[in-house]
């Protein structure tokens, strides 16, 4: 079996299930906060909207549809094999293979039938995103299709990326609420660390957040 020499086997990929269970409670808490900071922060109120719909777009699943939707933009236009309507058989590739040991060949990711059909058995059977990963990065690897790797190393990162910053986002919308129940507001002096907050931190946000909602209840 083929490998590329700058790919970690699939043993060593990110817990995508895990990050996105991280995620969704990330989009959660930001949710529920966002409200509380309109007034306070306006700015960051619209940076956790942008943030909830970016991240929307990750959910199970998402892992399999890129790549589904890779390959076929891949495959528009593209016949992805020598073929006697082209002079140079690499016109017949999409550019994104150029490199690859197949181009101006014969692509096996979309024309070997072995290949296609357990490619699409994965996407059908797999139970979740780490499987797809870890089962399409094997395939991609054995065939040295670097745009798949690619495709797959961006899924995982998507999910770093905006667990990053969400954290950045929960931790500033924890000291605006927080500056905001003690009337100390931005003059608290506090300097956002971008970690994610501290427990106490949590709980005192979720006890204001109770509070107010309880007051606007009364006030009904």
């Amino acid at each position: 079996m083929s490998t590329h020499p700058d790919r970690p086997t699939s043993d060593s990929s990110p817990q995508s299930d895990q990050q996105r269970s991280e995620l969704s409670e990330l989009r959660r808490s930001l949710s529920i906060k966002q409200d509380y900071v309109r007034d306070e922060d306006p700015e960051l109120f619209e940076e956790i909207g942008t943030f909830l719909q970016v991240s929307a777009t990750l959910h199970d699943g998402s892992v399999a549809s890129r790549v589904q939707s890779k390959l076929r933009e891949l495959k528009r236009g593209n016949k992805m094999r020598a073929h006697r309507n082209v002079d140079d058989p690499e016109d017949a590739f999409a550019d994104d293979c150029d490199g690859c040991e197949h181009y101006g060949v014969n692509c096996p990711m979309l024309n070997r039938y072995s290949v296609t059909k357990t490619i699409s058995r994965v996407i059908e059977e797999a139970e979740s995103d780490d499987e797809v990963i870890e089962k399409l990065t094997d395939i991609a690897i054995e065939n040295n299709c670097h745009v798949v790797l690619d495709e797959l190393d961006d899924c995982q990162d998507s999910y770093a990326e905006l667990l990053e910053r969400g954290y950045e986002l929960k931790t500033r919308a924890v000291e605006a609420i927080s500056g905001s129940a003690d009337g100390s507001g931005s003059e608290t002096g506090v300097t956002a660390t971008f970690d994610e907050p501290s427990p106490e931190d949590e709980r005192r946000v979720e006890e204001t957040i109770e509070h107010v909602m309880s007051d606007e209840e009364d006030d009904q």
